[in-house]
């Protein structure tokens, strides 16, 4: 008799059964959807203000967002990212008692922030800065909590294994968000104060629903959120403890990704930031999808280091940006190919002269890609000091170049810069793995 043994495909060590790719297909199916949401709500306000706005009113709205991403990366690195590695990892038998703790945390940290925001806006006021700048970090400073309570929300899906619930939220968001413009417009109304004032309404008013599905809402929990194991002292210094290495990385990743907005308002005006950040939008797409493969991919390598399966992570990590960089490279030619028909689209030809910007910001989202799993691998093993290095690294070619570049070639050179900066940043993850892998 002859028998014939069935063997199991496999990639990069990953049995392929019919299962797990459902159960993967589904998972990371609603993940892109949700971060699509997300991506399209952000998509909306930018290009529809980049169209319906002047190119210096909408200057003063580029350079205030600027600000406003620059402030939520601390409340990422204090609580966004410690949630999505503790959590898993210590928590996942008392979910509620640790959402209710985190929920703590970020009004705290929220009002922080926002403070800073309003105290900006009063220095600029006194300096004499340009009013629609000065009215737009004013509105950001009020929006900021409630935006970044959605971004709570939905981490904490995740950090569940409830993608829907992060993208129901989204959805509502996204159809708030574009209900919002279409009234304001109509109304003669949209500024960018009220654009930001409509972030932080429809953030709020979205996050309402996935609260009370996680329990956060009126929710008895089976331990008290101040007893020693949970209380929200205890998890802050948690928090802090992994967060602090990336508080610096979270400042100098900002100058690699921000400062060529700064420069280019400050060398060549604030129409010249507008201009410069309505030709991101089209590539704004790409860095939404690598956000959602990464909230995805880092609770499972964190629970992964944690059961000490460090080949899985590793696999994970290898496959997540190969993955997420084959995306960027088709997204990338695909504005390489069609950058004046999606300008015409998108603008009617009001930023036809500035095209060639397309194609140059589209090989951003592709070096984003390119480090996201090596930069999960690396958080979820808890060495974020690694992601100091890399910000180190990339943040002083970024300002130096956007500095040289925009002097030689205007904004074509603050795209090229933006390019550099994130190209530097991919290379040192990849090298941080490369040696990872030869220690263990």
């Amino acid at each position: 008799m002859s028998s014939t043994v069935q063997t199991t495909p496999r990639l990069l060590g990953f049995e392929l059964t019919a299962n797990r790719l459902r159960t993967w297909g589904i998972k990371s199916g609603l993940s892109i959807l949700d971060q699509g949401l997300v991506s399209g709500a952000g998509f909306l306000l930018s290009f529809l203000l980049a169209r319906w706005l002047n190119s210096e009113v909408y200057g003063a709205f580029a350079v205030a967002f600027a600000t406003l991403l620059f402030l939520t990366g601390f409340h990422n690195v204090l609580l966004l990212e410690p949630m999505s590695v503790m959590g898993p990892a210590r928590y996942s038998d008392r979910t509620s008692a640790y959402f209710a703790a985190q929920c703590r945390i970020h009004k705290l940290l929220g009002a922080l922030l926002a403070s800073a925001l309003l105290l900006m806006a009063l220095f600029m006021k006194l300096l004499g800065a340009n009013h629609e700048l000065v009215t737009a970090t004013a509105a950001s400073a009020f929006a900021l909590p409630f935006f970044l309570m959605l971004w709570m929300v939905r981490r904490m899906a995740y950090m569940v294994h409830r993608p829907a619930v992060a993208g129901t939220a989204s959805l509502v968001y996204f159809l708030l968000t574009l209900f919002g413009l279409f009234v304001l417009h109509a109304r003669s109304a949209l500024s960018p104060p009220t654009a930001f004032l409509l972030m932080g309404g429809a953030g709020l008013l979205s996050a309402v629903l996935p609260m009370r599905q996680l329990g956060l809402l009126g929710a008895e929990t089976d331990e008290p959120i101040f007893s020693k194991a949970c209380s929200w002292i205890a998890v802050a210094k948690e928090n802090w403890n992994y967060g602090r290495w990336l508080v610096l990385s979270t400042a100098l990743f900002s100058v690699a990704a921000q400062g060529q907005t700064y420069l280019a308002a400050g060398l060549l005006g604030l129409g010249a930031a507008g201009i410069f950040r309505a030709m991101q939008v089209p590539s704004l797409v790409m860095p939404q999808i690598v956000t959602g493969v990464g909230l995805l991919v880092l609770p499972s390598m964190s629970r992964e280091f944690g059961l000490g399966r460090l080949s899985r992570m590793r696999r994970e990590a290898v496959l997540a940006s190969a993955f997420v960089t084959l995306i960027g490279l088709g997204y990338a030619a695909i504005l390489a190919l069609f950058a004046v028909p999606i300008e015409h689209v998108l603008y009617g030809g009001k930023y036809s002269s500035y095209v060639r910007l397309i194609p140059i910001l589209g090989l951003v989202p592709v070096c984003t890609g390119l480090a996201l799993g090596f930069s999960m691998a690396v958080r979820a093993s808890q060495r974020p000091h690694i992601d100091l290095v890399a910000n180190a690294v990339s943040a002083p070619v970024g300002l130096i170049t956007a500095a040289v570049f925009i002097k030689l070639w205007g904004l074509n050179g603050a795209a090229f810069s933006l390019v550099a900066g994130f190209a530097v940043y991919a290379a040192v993850f990849c090298w941080s793995f490369r040696k990872m892998q030869a220690r263990t």
